[in-house]
């Protein structure tokens, strides 16, 4: 029989600490591995749309918009308050590129605190609907949603027909607030509307602010009883409009 020799005391305490310890180090290495597996999830291949995450408690559409609109137009944005993130869809795809790169290297900041972008796996948003029945389309029509991100200033029938009136004849104009600020104006033609948004989507109303997101809605006619600062019918003969919002409207296109 071959009797093994006896180890010193200090090396059998060493291989006792690597025995207990080697659970604790597949542990920690499992945890690494579950963290990179996380952020791969994230590594999705470039798209118009941008997932915002840790979005700030209170954010709204306008401050994801602000937060990216000096890399292009933004076409849509959906908030997911309840996991604090967002989704921004670029009008194309360059522009999210952009978004993506720049929050790579520098710290974007939304109400006071960090949010961080990386690409979706969608390749676009899916549209909610307007108030009431009809759903907002894409399709050429008469009829135009209006959507004014970081409103500064009031908007009224009457800035929304200034701005719109060199491209148009306005018919009809409804302006709520149920979703920020949005309005829907009527023109007689969709070749109207049509130039109308070609002019108007994606510019500011004022310098910095009160930018335009313009898109074709379903609606066929707005009902409008009597004209005021956000209900306003060219067949209402006798009431005028309503007089200018501080500041000139000052369009950029």
């Amino acid at each position: 029989r071959i009797d093994h020799p006896t180890l010193p005391v200090h090396m059998e305490l060493d291989m006792e600490r690597k025995r207990t310890a080697a659970p604790e180090m597949d542990e920690a290495a499992e945890k690494r591995r579950k963290v990179d597996n996380d952020f791969d999830l994230h590594r999705c291949p470039p798209s118009k749309v941008v997932h915002v995450r840790a979005v700030p408690d209170g954010s709204t559409q306008y401050d994801m918009m602000a937060a990216v609109q000096q890399f292009g137009k933004v076409s849509y944005v959906t908030l997911m308050p309840k996991v604090r993130q967002a989704l921004i869809e670029m009008e194309d795809l360059e522009s999210a590129i952009a978004v993506v790169e720049h929050g790579k290297s520098n710290t974007v900041v939304v109400k006071g605190r960090p949010v961080f972008f990386n690409f979706s796996k969608s390749q676009t948003i899916k549209r909610f609907s307007e108030p009431g029945p009809s759903l907002e389309g894409q399709q050429p029509n008469h009829v135009l949603l209006f959507t004014i991100f970081n409103p500064l200033y009031p908007i009224t029938t009457d800035v929304i027909h200034k701005i719109c009136s060199p491209h148009g004849v306005v018919v009809r104009i409804v302006i709520f607030h149920k979703n920020g600020v949005q309005a829907m104006v009527e023109f007689p033609t969709v070749d109207d509307a049509a130039r109308v948004k070609e002019k108007l989507d994606g510019a500011d109303i004022y310098a910095g602010c009160c930018t335009l997101k313009i898109e074709y809605s379903k609606s066929q006619t707005l009902n409008v009883r009597q004209n005021s600062e956000e209900t306003w019918d060219i067949n209402l003969i006798g009431q005028e409009l309503y007089q200018p919002t501080p500041g000139d409207c000052n369009i950029l296109y």
